[in-house]
């Protein structure tokens, strides 16, 4: 009897996946380097706002966007972390 409450993916689905449904690597990979790109972008941005004279609001906009591109990086590095076992030292 199959679980009403799974979803499965379709069998002509080209994207790799994982038994337990956890994202694999790759997408872990896109996710992480977005984000990198997106906090790169943001803080160049605030910089060319805050010295180019334009409204200070762009430039808070700006910078308030950068800061949460780097907590959501800091949160998904400690979600996605390996678990170090003090016994492999």
């Amino acid at each position: 009897m199959s679980d009403p409450y799974r979803f499965s993916r379709s069998s002509g689905d080209p994207r790799p996946s994982r038994q337990d449904g956890a994202p694999t690597p790759g997408g872990r990979l896109a996710v992480r380097a977005s984000l990198w790109l997106l906090i790169i972008l943001g803080a160049t941005a605030n910089a060319v706002t805050s010295f180019g004279g334009f409204h200070p609001l762009i430039s808070v906009a700006f910078g308030l966007s950068t800061v949460l591109c780097i907590v959501l990086l800091v949160m998904h590095h400690l979600r996605h972390r390996r678990r170090h076992n003090p016994s492999d030292r």
